[in-house]
């Protein structure tokens, strides 16, 4: 059956257009906040008061967060159809590959060469690096997020934190898509509910704790933060309505006023730069609607095909 005219099936192999280019918009957002931080940590002048300025470090990782959910989900549920099964070792092999060796790097120069740099020392930063098997053993682990929120940020090391959250990502979803089977839609609804609502009861009952929450209750409620699975199964839903081309509900979400109304949408919220409840998981559900007609809408409102887009969103990753 051919595909409707509003939407493009992805080339075999797999390729979406504009998702290399959108990754380095992505990427761009969190370098701009992350550069503006290190120019006030070091007392020069920034834009990183800026509400604006502010958001778009959080929602350059929600972005890449939901690329992830997309792109993921997606490569899992063809597998599936080609082979009967997604083959879960091959899954974590290619994905150890891909991260792994560029991450550990970055954790051993920031835990034991780059504090020993005079140059890059401060006045509240020495070479001595306390709790350093604890902080080690957790990023060895892949729990980042775990060791930011015990330990606080780290020097050159506290934006791995998202890196532990797409691995704990990875060790679980071929599981879900694999015993989902053909139940996938209402599966990843059902994982996103159950996400949702064990992320609103442990806010609820932090707020209602105050002002002196347990220990346990106050690291459940800063971890959450670091723990955004739920913006990443956001994102695997349009990756699962394609894949089984439910027409119906495509044709909305991948229709032009759709699409001008979430860039409205996310551009408007970047601007007014506050946070307000569930602010992640809106950010989430139209970079999802966006990235959706980017990868496959027949004629996207926006275009990031551009042949230096492509190339620098390759890098995205090292950057």
């Amino acid at each position: 059956m051919s595909a409707p005219s509003f939407y493009r099936r992805p080339s075999s192999p797999v390729y979406f257009p504009n998702l290399n280019g959108l990754r380095f918009v992505a990427a761009l957002l969190v370098i701009v906040n992350h550069v503006e931080q290190q120019r006030l940590f070091h007392g020069r002048p920034s834009w990183s008061a800026v509400p604006v300025v502010q958001r778009l470090g959080d929602e350059g990782v929600t972005l890449f967060f939901v690329l992830s959910g997309f792109l993921i989900t997606y490569l899992l549920l063809l597998e599936q159809e080609q082979f009967g099964q997604v083959a879960v070792g091959r899954f974590y092999r290619r994905r150890a590959l891909r991260i792994w060796p560029l991450y550990y790097a970055v954790v051993l120069l920031a835990l034991l060469v780059l504090p020993h740099v005079a140059y890059l020392r401060t006045h509240d930063f020495s070479a001595h690096i306390t709790q350093l098997p604890g902080k080690a053993l957790l990023h060895a682990l892949l729990l980042p997020n775990v060791a930011l929120v015990l330990h606080g940020g780290i020097p050159f090391l506290s934006q791995a934190w998202s890196i532990g959250t797409e691995e704990q990502f990875y060790l679980l979803w071929p599981w879900v898509l694999r015993q989902a089977g053909r139940h996938v839609l209402p599966a990843v609804g059902g994982v996103f509910l159950l996400l949702l609502w064990a992320q609103r009861g442990v806010v609820l009952a932090f707020h209602a704790a105050q002002p002196a929450p347990a220990p346990w209750l106050t690291f459940a409620f800063n971890f959450l933060y670091y723990f955004r699975l739920d913006c990443l199964v956001l994102g695997a839903m349009p990756a699962v309505l394609l894949f089984q081309r439910r027409t119906a509900v495509l044709r909305g979400l991948m229709a032009p006023a759709t699409q001008w109304l979430c860039l409205a949408a996310v551009a408007g919220l970047l601007v007014w730069g506050r946070p307000f409840p569930l602010h992640e998981e809106v950010y989430a559900a139209l970079f999802a609607v966006l990235i959706l007609n980017l990868a496959a809408a027949d004629k996207p409102v926006i275009s990031l095909e551009a042949g230096w887009l492509n190339y620098l969103g390759k890098l995205s990753y090292g950057l």
